[in-house]
């Protein structure tokens, strides 16, 4: 036995108002072409979420550009810091090599020394043209504070290149 007067579904937020088909998410039927307002929660949840990503990601922007990166040691360098990003500060122990190609500055390399060891500091291209032309290049016996990317090869020593000008910074000589 069926029971006739039993109250009839409620219509979801998935289906038009009007010709009952169903529109998913849509907000305007695209069939009839009826507006299908969607609940005042659903709303609020798409837009709450669409600020919360925008906000995420601008903190995390804030968070990489304000950090301040540590000192390594040169000594601790381990073959499985190739390609890592890090910041050595120490003495240059000779003189900076600068290479040339018809005038133009094209390659520039120091060795740098702290307490635990030494590894060579390459500029190439741009960044070796930016560098001799402010004048920037280090003399021995100057203390540098240097941030780039390592190549560690395999037997090999440790090097580190430089991936703008600005990563190099020059302080006073060692007396």
């Amino acid at each position: 036995m069926t029971d006739d007067t039993a109250p009839a579904a409620e219509p979801t937020a998935a289906v038009c108002p009007s010709c009952n088909r169903y529109i998913g998410p849509a907000d305007r039927c695209p069939y009839c072409h009826s507006d299908a307002p969607k609940p005042l929660m659903l709303r609020i949840l798409r837009i709450g979420s669409v600020v919360l990503a925008v906000a995420g990601l601008l903190f995390l922007y804030l968070a990489v550009t304000h950090r301040e990166l540590p000192v390594q040691k040169i000594g601790e360098i381990t073959p499985l810091m190739n390609y890592a990003y890090v910041r050595i500060v120490g003495a240059v122990a000779r003189d900076c090599y600068v290479g040339d190609d018809d005038g133009v500055v094209s390659y520039v390399s120091f060795v740098v020394k702290d307490d635990t060891g030494s590894i060579r500091v390459k500029a190439q291209g741009d960044v070796a043209f930016k560098l001799s032309e402010t004048g920037r290049l280090p003399k021995r016996g100057m203390r540098v504070d240097v941030a780039g990317g390592l190549n560690v090869a395999p037997g090999k020593s440790p090097e580190m290149r430089l991936q703008a000008a600005r990563q190099l910074l020059i302080g006073e000589a060692k007396k």
